[in-house]
């Protein structure tokens, strides 16, 4: 198969997205990675997420916003000229350079020789010389384009164009039927000099000025780019168009525009150094090119319909399945059958070539073609009410399974006999005939399997009552059996393994499932991903990398967007490649894909802001005042940058990794004196690689009471002061020996008061100074014996608040800490003197409630009155702060952890149903204790109705 096609998936930037204006004049990449844009509202830097702007507002050596050339030197320092002044940026600072002598007009290019000399082009040719601008006299009139090839500058100017060496100046005169001629841009490639005019395109070889056509070129004929890529395509622009040279052959890249023919104008453009192709326009922002890995073959390649459902091998060629009926793939391009219009429906679901027959599944039922041909023979009308979703080979039965049940055919009857009653009308998945001689079926509601036994459900496995969508057994004899929406399992009977998405898969869908060496392709509505097998036998998820990643919101223009359908022909390995029906014609990866990687991105910590001033550097010292601090960081990457995710840890404070997901900055307060490491990795979403590390190294230097010599002072000090005091008691038992025995019971009297004060701190909670678990210790017996006094029941619940890890991780532990102190305080608010509040660990509380007549009214107030609370206004949250409660009412001759066992266990009921909310376990009647000790379950309890529940989760009265 001939499959090469010229396509590029893109993304568009404008100032909906922050770019500080939609004209973007230049674009250059810095050694870190960011792009570095000029705008006609400001200086811009990229990283793929954040325009970070520098304009008059904020930055003082900016001379104007109009920026109209860039340059980054071999020093690695940034050359920006604006329209009316130049400035450099290097190490975080900017610094005008022409401040001295101002120079009117536009900075209009740069060009940098081996020697290391800059010249600059404006109204005159300068070079930068001994801090300053100097004028190049041997060039007269303004300069619209500075070039550099090897050791010669290319200027141009009006009228004409010069080149300047080591050996002088000369001047190119243009020919004089060209009056009014601007040179504005200038390329250099297979040893012709190209150059862009007001007035069109032209060669210059040989001294002679050869004009250069532009195909299908209508309207200006002004030249407002010319680029020159890593591959040697030379890149034109006019204002509507834009046109590519390669191997001499000029070319419309009408690719650019895009699929509304909007993005016009260009007038800058940048390779980065992992070949994305940039794009700045005058008037639609910026935009990015790039070549995937995979292909997408839909509509422009001839298909008449782009919604694909099934494809199938046939020969060297591939067979597709659409909504419009049957195409052939041949040499990249579709052709329509002419059996499709026999087809009982034109809507094509599923494939099976054999050796002699080709059987189409559509919407209406079953049809076979020749082989050698593909031309009609028959359609099978037994079936033409059903959607047919999978065909199976299994000797000399062929096995149909639809959305109205399993059928074989045999000898040329489609027929359901000796079929369970439950798949008669089940809406099948998928069927698979394995090695074993078992028959595998796989429906919507679950897994059904044929054995030595007969046909049967299988109901001791994971997916049991699940969508199964996919079923694939491998040489070893393992299988993957994969759901909807449930995962996947692996292994064989009896020896099963459950992968699901917090087992480490991007998704819980599978498709279609490929071995390709070492390695599983699985396809899913997210994309199609690989992992390893051999490790995937060792019920282990290792070295997982998306290939396609759908799930990001660029992904729209960005990737060739997978997968589609659930059933057979969802994916096939054909011709070296792998290939997916989707909602836009047929993707393939060509398999040498599988043992490539995508660059990963790199990490960049960018500075440390301590109070109101902020640090840039690898080694960074703090005064002793700035405890807290904040770290910002990024890493540079341009495809779909969304998906970057970042770790770090502050080596010295940190134990471990902080996952910071797609944030990017890192908080810390109160950090003592001391050195320290602050360390960053990123990686892409889907791809089990982490980066190199950047590392900053960080000390905080220690307040005068801090350091050693101080130390050793107070030490000294305090020794002389102990030394003292005993002198002093010494002499004072010494002059009264009459009052010891008064001073003896004196102390003897505070330390009785003394242990009583520490027995009641030791059963209170530092924090919130609410009871403690030391507090139940020494009190139950006393509140159970209150309880069987008065035969009244007590009441356990236990409170959690939802989601309170990510207080912390958003706002930090001291807002955590807060949070719990006012939820404290509203737990005594609305509670009793009677009632006992305990905080039971980190955000989990535990009541006691006694002497209560309604427990569930007791519950409803303190959950609606941390629920009103005005969180977001007092502590500045993002929502309000919620929480879940799970309580019993106990019975006097039950075991009191039982009871704290089954509220424990209402509340992950409540956490499991959405959080939120509330549940009471209540019972009327006796409970044999034996049960209970069996650690029987809340569930089991309700449904054995020796509970019944109480909650606001949808329900009233909860039950199984």
């Amino acid at each position: 198969m001939v499959l090469t096609q010229d396509e590029y998936l893109y993304r568009v930037w404008s100032v909906d997205a922050g770019l500080p204006q939609i004209s973007v004049t230049s674009i250059v990449q810095d050694a870190e990675g960011f792009l570095w844009l000029g705008t006609q509202n400001g200086l811009a830097r990229f990283d793929g997420v954040q325009f970070e702007v520098f304009n008059t507002a904020n930055t003082a050596a900016m001379s104007s916003n109009m920026v109209s050339a860039l340059h980054l030197d071999n020093q690695r320092q940034l050359w920006i000229g604006t329209a009316n002044g130049l400035i450099m940026y290097h190490k975080n600072q900017f610094r005008r350079l022409d401040a001295a002598k101002p120079r009117q007009g536009q900075i209009t290019g740069f060009a940098e020789l081996s020697d290391g000399r800059i010249f600059v082009g404006g109204n005159r040719l300068y070079q930068w010389t001994q801090q300053e601008l100097q004028v190049v006299e041997a060039h007269q009139g303004p300069v619209f384009q500075l070039f550099q090839h090897n050791d010669r500058v290319y200027i141009g100017g009006q009228g004409g164009f010069a080149e300047l060496t080591q050996n002088g100046y000369l001047w190119q005169s243009a020919p004089k039927d060209l009056a009014g001629l601007q040179i504005l841009e200038i390329a250099f490639v297979d040893g012709q000099l190209y150059l862009g005019t007001n007035i069109g395109l032209y060669r210059w070889h040989n001294s002679v000025w050869q004009p250069v056509t532009l195909p299908q070129h209508v309207g200006d004929s002004r030249i407002e780019s010319l680029y020159l890529d890593q591959q040697q395509h030379l890149w034109i622009s006019t204002y509507g168009s834009t046109y590519r040279i390669q191997r001499g052959v000029i070319e419309r890249a009408d690719f650019v525009k895009g699929e509304h023919n909007d993005f016009v104008w260009v007038e800058s453009m940048l390779q980065d150094k992992h070949k994305n192709i940039w794009f700045g326009s005058r008037s639609h922002g910026l935009k990015r090119l790039r070549k995937a890995a995979t292909q997408r073959f839909s509509l422009q390649q001839g298909l008449q319909d782009s919604y694909v459902w099934a494809l199938a091998p046939w020969q060297q060629n591939l067979l597709v399945g659409t909504r419009n009926g049957l195409a052939l793939l041949q040499h990249g391009v579709f052709q329509p059958l002419m059996a499709n219009q026999y087809l009982p429906s034109p809507f094509v679901y599923s494939l099976l070539v054999e050796d002699d027959k080709v059987w189409v599944g559509s919407r209406a039922g079953l049809s076979m073609l020749d082989t050698e041909t593909l031309s009609w023979r028959r359609n099978y009308d037994q079936i033409a009410h059903v959607l047919v979703t999978t065909l199976a080979r299994e000797n000399d039965k062929l096995w149909v399974g639809t959305n109205g049940g399993l059928y074989y055919l045999l000898h040329d009857e489609i027929v359901q006999h000796g079929l369970p009653e439950a798949l008669l009308t089940a809406r099948v998945r998928m069927v698979l005939p394995d090695s074993e001689n078992r028959l595998w079926v796989g429906t919507e509601n679950g897994l059904y399997l044929r054995d030595e036994n007969g046909f049967h459900s299988v109901d001791d496995v994971p997916l049991t009552g699940t969508f199964i969508s996919a079923i694939k057994q491998f040489d070893d004899g393992n299988l993957l059996i994969g759901s909807f929406d449930q995962g996947f399992m692996f292994g064989k009977p009896g020896q099963w393994q459950w992968f699901r998405q917090q087992d480490g898969l991007p998704g819980n869908g599978v498709i279609h499932v490929e071995q390709v060496d070492n390695q599983l392709v699985i396809s899913n509505f997210q994309g199609f991903y690989r992992l390893n097998y051999e490790a995937l036998k060792q019920n282990k998820i290792e070295e997982l990398y998306m290939l396609v990643d759908d799930r990001r919101p660029e992904a729209k223009t960005d990737s060739h967007r997978c997968c589609n359908g659930a059933g057979s022909s969802k994916g096939v390995q054909h011709q070296g490649r792998l290939w997916y029906p989707t909602l836009d014609g047929v993707v393939s990866l060509p398999l040498q894909q599988l043992i490539h990687f995508s660059d990963i991105p790199e990490p960049v910590i960018k500075k440390v802001t301590a109070g109101s001033q902020s640090y840039r550097g690898d080694n960074i010292t703090l005064p002793p005042e700035q405890r807290d601090l904040q770290v910002s960081f990024t890493a540079p990457y341009y495809v779909q940058a969304s998906s970057v995710q970042m770790r770090y840890r502050l080596e010295g404070y940190d134990e471990a990794w902080i996952d910071a997901s797609n944030r990017r900055e890192a908080f810390y307060t109160n950090l003592p004196s001391g050195q320290y490491r602050f360390l960053l990795q990123v990686r892409v979403a889907g791809d089990f690689r982490w980066s190199d590390t950047a590392e900053m190294a960080l000390k905080l230097t220690p307040f005068w009471h801090e350091k050693i010599w101080a130390r050793g002072l107070f030490l000294i000090l305090f020794s002389l002061v102990l030394w003292g005091l005993y002198r002093w008691r010494l002499m004072a038992l010494a002059a009264s020996q009459k009052q010891l025995a008064k001073l003896v019971a004196e102390r003897t009297e505070e330390l009785h008061l003394a242990n009583e004060k520490l027995q009641q701190i030791s059963m209170q909670d530092a924090l919130t100074g609410l009871h403690n678990r030391h507090y139940l210790d020494c009190n139950i017996q006393q509140i159970l014996s209150r309880a069987n006094r008065h035969s009244e029941p007590l009441i356990w619940a236990v409170l959690d608040l939802d989601h309170f890890k990510q207080v912390n991780d958003n706002f930090g532990h001291q807002t955590g800490d807060n949070i719990l102190m006012l939820v404290a305080d509203i737990l005594r608010q609305n509670s009793r003197g009677s009632d006992h509040i305990i905080r039971w660990g980190g955000e989990e509380f535990l009541l006691i409630l006694e002497h209560t007549d309604d427990g569930l009214l007791a519950l409803q107030r303190i959950h609606q009155a941390l629920g009103e609370y005005p969180w977001q206004r007092k502590i500045a949250l993002d929502k309000p702060l919620t929480c879940s409660i799970g309580a019993i009412a106990q019975l006097s001759d039950w075991d009191w952890q039982h009871s704290l066992r089954l509220a424990d266990q209402a509340l992950y009921w409540v956490k499991g149903h959405g959080r939120n909310g509330y549940m009471l376990l209540q019972t009327s009647d006796p409970i044999d204790t034996a049960v209970l000790a069996e650690d029987a379950n809340v569930i089991q309890l309700l449904a054995a109705g020796k509970l019944s529940g109480i909650s606001n989760k949808e329900v009233t009265a909860v039950s199984c």
